[in-house]
C-alpha cells in the first residue's frame, strides 16, 4: 500500500521504441519510435556520515550503455513457469497478481479470482494508483490498463528494457531499466547497471533520471521526497531528484562474487521502507537487513545474524534466514516475510513491524506457502501473499511439485485462507 502524488522532472525526451516480443493483449499496442540519448558518467556517491552526502548524477554511460542500444542484452531472465511474482491491492475489495503467464484481478477480496490476460507475458510485478489505472512490467513486457484490467495495452519499450515501475499519477511515472543479475535470481531487481528513467505520457515515452549509478529500485512518496536502491545503498531526494543524499554504508568486499540489492517501497508524509539482501550468501542463508526511512536518515531495524552485516547490525534478528517480500502499509508500519530454504514446506516466518520499525512482532508463518514472492498489506490485519508451495518425493526418484498460490489474513495472521491455487507444474 502505497501513497503516490505527482511527482515534476526535467531531463530530455527520450522516445521508447523497444520492446520486440512483448505480448500484444486486448487494446492493442502503441505505436514504436526510435530511441535515442546523449551518454555521460554518474558520480561517484559520498560517504555515508558526512553533512551532506550527496550526488549529482546524470544518465550513467558505466550503468549500461546509452538508452536505445544492446536491449536484446539487456533482457532479464525469465521467470519460472507458473509462478505469480507481482501483487497490489488497491482497497479491500480489488486486487491484482501478475506472473510467468497471466494477470489475475479480483473484486470481491480474493474470493474469486479472474483471467484478465493469458500468454507468454514474463511479468514480475504490478503497479496501481487506483482502481482504474494501473501497469504491468516484467523481462519481455510493458502494459498499462486505465479500466481496471478490463482492457490491457502494450506500450513501446526503451532499450534497455524497463524492469520495475513506480507510478504517481496516470501519467507520471518512474522505472528501473537495464542491468544485468549477478545470480540469475530476481529479474525484477537489477545487481547491476540498472538506471532510472521517468515518464509524463504514462509511459508511452521515457526520459534519463539523475541518480546514483547502478540503480536497483525507485520510488517517490510525494512531489519532493523520493528513495531509490542503488548499489546496495539507500538514497534520498528531497528536492524531486535534483540531488540524491546517500543514508546507508556497506563497508567490506562484496562477498562472493554477488554484490547487495536495496529495494524501496514508498509510504505516506514523506517516509519510505527497504531491504537490502546481500553482499553474499552462505548456508542456506541470505544477510538481509531491513530499514525504516523517514526525513531524519534511515534506521536498520533488524538483521540476519549469522553474518557480520556492512555498515552495522542491529539486535533484532530478521523473520527468518531467506529474504523474501515486503509490504509497506504506511509510513510507521510494514510488513516482512522471509522463508526458510532449508526448513522444508510451510516454512514462511514473518514480522510486522509498527512505531517506526521499533516494534516487531512476530507473528508465526504464512499459512500454506513455502517461498513467498510478493506481498500486499493494507493494515497489519489485512493482507494477502503471493508464492508457491512445494511437494516434496519421497524417494530420490520422484520429482517435486511446485503449486503457485495466493492467500490471504483478515486477523493478524492467526488464520490464513488459500484463494487462489494454480496448477500443479514440476
Amino acid at each position: 500500500m502505497r501513497t503516490r502524488l505527482l511527482v515534476l522532472a526535467a531531463a530530455s525526451l527520450v522516445a521508447a521504441g523497444c520492446g520486440a516480443g512483448a505480448a500484444r493483449p486486448a487494446g492493442g499496442a502503441g505505436p514504436a519510435s526510435a530511441a535515442s540519448t546523449s551518454a555521460a558518467t554518474a558520480t561517484a556517491p559520498a560517504p555515508a556520515g558526512s553533512t551532506r552526502a550527496s550526488t549529482r548524477a546524470t544518465a550513467a554511460a558505466s550503468a549500461g550503455g546509452a538508452v536505445g542500444t544492446a536491449c536484446a542484452s539487456a533482457q532479464a531472465a525469465s521467470v519460472a513457469a507458473g509462478s505469480l511474482t507481482g501483487l497490489e491491492f488497491v482497497s479491500a475489495d480489488q486486487g491484482w497478481a501478475v506472473g510467468q503467464g497471466t494477470i489475475l484481478a479480483t473484486t470481491d477480496g480474493g474470493a474469486r479470482w479472474t483471467a484478465q490476460l493469458s500468454g507468454r507475458l514474463n511479468l514480475t510485478s504490478a503497479d496501481f494508483i487506483s482502481g482504474q489505472d494501473g501497469w504491468a512490467v516484467g523481462t519481455t513486457s510493458l502494459l498499462a490498463t486505465a479500466d481496471g484490467g478490463a482492457h490491457w495495452t502494450a506500450l513501446p519499450e526503451p532499450c534497455p528494457v524497463i524492469r520495475s515501475v513506480h507510478f504517481v499519477s496516470p501519467s507520471t511515472g518512474f522505472a528501473v531499466a537495464g542491468g544485468v543479475n549477478v545470480s540469475g535470481t530476481g529479474p525484477a531487481v537489477p545487481a547491476t547497471g540498472g538506471r532510472v528513467l521517468a515518464t509524463r505520457d504514462g509511459g508511452h515515452a521515457w526520459y534519463p533520471l539523475a541518480t546514483p549509478a547502478n540503480a536497483q529500485s525507485v520510488c517517490f512518496s510525494d512531489s519532493r521526497h523520493g528513495w531509490l536502491g542503488a548499489g546496495g545503498l539507500l538514497y534520498r531526494t528531497a528536492d524531486g531528484g535534483a540531488h540524491w543524499t546517500v543514508l546507508t554504508s556497506m563497508t567490506g568486499a562484496l562477498g562472493s562474487g554477488y554484490p547487495a540489492d536495496m529495494n524501496v517501497e514508498c509510504a505516506n508524509d514523506g517516509a519510505a521502507w527497504a531491504l537490502r539482501v546481500g553482499p553474499g550468501a552462505a548456508m542456506s542463508q541470505d544477510p538481509h537487513v531491513g530499514y525504516h526511512a523517514d526525513q531524519a536518515g534511515a534506521t536498520p531495524i533488524f538483521a540476519e545474524q549469522y553474518f557480520q552485516t556492512p555498515g552495522g547490525k542491529p539486535a533484532a534478528e530478521s523473520p527468518g534466514s531467506d529474504a523474501g517480500p515486503f509490504s509497506a502499509i504506511d509510513a510507521s508500519s510494514a510488513v516482512f516475510i522471509d522463508w526458510c530454504s532449508a526448513c522444508g514446506p510451510g516454512t514462511a516466518p514473518w514480522d510486522i513491524a509498527t512505531n517506526s520499525g521499533s516494534t516487531l512482532t512476530k507473528a508465526g508463518n504464512v499459512g500454506a506457502i513455502t517461498q513467498p514472492l510478493a506481498a500486499s498489506f493494507l493494515s497489519s490485519r489485512v493482507g494477502w501473499v503471493a508464492g508457491s508451495e512445494s511437494v516434496f518425493p519421497a524417494s530420490a526418484k520422484g520429482t517435486t511439485k511446485t503449486q503457485a498460490r495466493i492467500v490471504a489474513t483478515t486477523d493478524g495472521g492467526r488464520r490464513w485462507h488459500v484463494e487462489y491455487a494454480g496448477p500443479w507444474t514440476s
